[in-house]
């Protein structure tokens, strides 16, 4: 066997693995699911309608904003803990807000209060 037999056949196995990962590739797939997070929504805004309607002049708890929040109906989803949470740090950080302890029961809570 000289040295071209050997590149043809080479080049023949490779052009056959060519072929099957072509005809691999053109083999329909089922379709795969997608399955999206549902984007949370951005409480800002309605935490600001309460924050301007009042609300915050005597001590609130998170749980407190979060049935307001639904009582109100200013959320169009049910709103996350954490979101309402994450809301109300920032308002603290912008002196917006103070962290005070509020105690409930046995228990001693964080609870959001006017600056002003």
């Amino acid at each position: 066997m000289n040295q071209e037999e050997i590149n043809k056949q080479i080049f023949e196995r490779l052009n056959k693995l060519e072929q099957a990962v072509f005809d691999a590739d053109k083999t329909e797939k089922p379709a795969q699911t997608v399955k999206r997070k549902n984007k949370a929504e951005d409480l800002k805004v309605p935490i600001m309608k309460l924050f301007d309607s009042g609300f915050f002049k005597e001590p609130r708890i998170d749980m407190d904003v979060f049935s307001e929040l639904q009582k109100r109906l200013l959320t169009k989803q049910k709103p996350l803990r954490s979101s309402i949470v994450n809301v109300l740090r920032d308002m603290v950080r912008k002196d917006l807000l103070e962290r005070i302890d509020v105690v409930r029961g046995k228990k001693k809570l964080i609870g959001y209060k006017n600056k002003l």
